[in-house]
């Protein structure tokens, strides 16, 4: 076992020899936009699963993601106040380069988390053109659930192609993942 942990060690560094290290120049042509999602409000009372865009820009790295709530676009009329939740991050980093295909990001960030009722006795329908119109119950957030934390963590960045950037996020409220596309590569094509 030892051997072999030894010889992928070898073979690790071996084929970064040539690699530039730490190449901060490396930012200066990335401009990107992404998608992400994961668990939100990791050690709260309310976790979730939700989704969200991120966007980087010469190396700064901003993400929003939000989570709940889940009854609140039901198309179901029923006589039923659904207990519901609501979760949300954001998170600002730098992307460090570790080598051409690796990079690494502190993040520091927000998190807010609150439970709420949806009334599903309600519909509200909003439209935004001729064919384009969505159906939604209220929600009112209950009295004093409303939490706000202060969000850190790390984040490593891969990308296996040029065009194509994926991401993993761990920070102290929430788990996520995602994949950006670099604009400034099909800029240049």
């Amino acid at each position: 076992m030892k051997k072999s942990i030894l010889f992928a060690a070898i073979v690790a560094l071996s084929m970064t020899a040539n690699a530039q290290w730490f190449d901060f120049s490396q930012n200066s042509n990335r401009i990107g936009i992404g998608l992400n999602m994961g668990e939100l409000g990791r050690g709260t009372s309310y976790t979730d699963f939700g989704g969200g865009v991120s966007i980087n820009i010469l190396g700064v790295y901003i993400d929003y993601t939000q989570a709940g709530p889940d009854h609140k676009y039901d198309n179901h009329v029923t006589n039923t106040l659904y207990n519901d939740s609501v979760a949300f991050t954001l998170n600002v980093g730098y992307q460090i380069p570790v080598l051409p295909w690796l990079r690494v990001m502190p993040l520091v960030g927000y998190c807010q988390t609150n439970a709420g009722l949806t009334d599903a006795t309600t519909v509200n329908v909003e439209v935004n053109g001729e064919y384009d119109a969505s159906v939604y119950h209220d929600y009112t957030v209950t009295s004093g659930t409303r939490q706000h934390y202060f969000n850190a963590g790390v984040g490593l960045v891969i990308t296996p192609i040029r065009w194509i950037d994926l991401f993993a996020i761990g920070t102290m409220h929430s788990i996520t993942g995602g994949i950006s596309f670099n604009l400034s590569e099909f800029r240049d094509n």
